[in-house]
């Protein structure tokens, strides 16, 4: 192994570190603002936790919903080697 095989091998590490920490955000992002909507919306009609509740619930489906689709445009690139 060439030491140009080895920093391709470490960039392509780095590429698919920033990925996932990609779909990460997009999950904590989706939450976050669901609970400040929701949040909000309490805040406005004075029925807490009840938006609050479905404002985090909403979050949590929409970014894991993301975040399963960037997972399989992940999986189903081509390895380029």
């Amino acid at each position: 192994m060439t030491d140009r095989d080895g920093d391709a091998r470490g960039m392509q590490f780095l590429a698919t570190a920033a990925w996932f920490t990609g779909m990460g955000w997009v999950i904590a992002v989706s939450i976050a603002l669901g609970v400040f909507i929701g949040y909000w919306v309490d805040g406005k009609t004075g029925t807490h936790p009840v938006f609050l509740l479905l404002g985090l619930g909403l979050g949590l489906a929409v970014g894991l919903f993301s975040a399963g689709r960037m997972l399989m445009r992940f999986l189903s690139e081509p390895d380029t080697q």
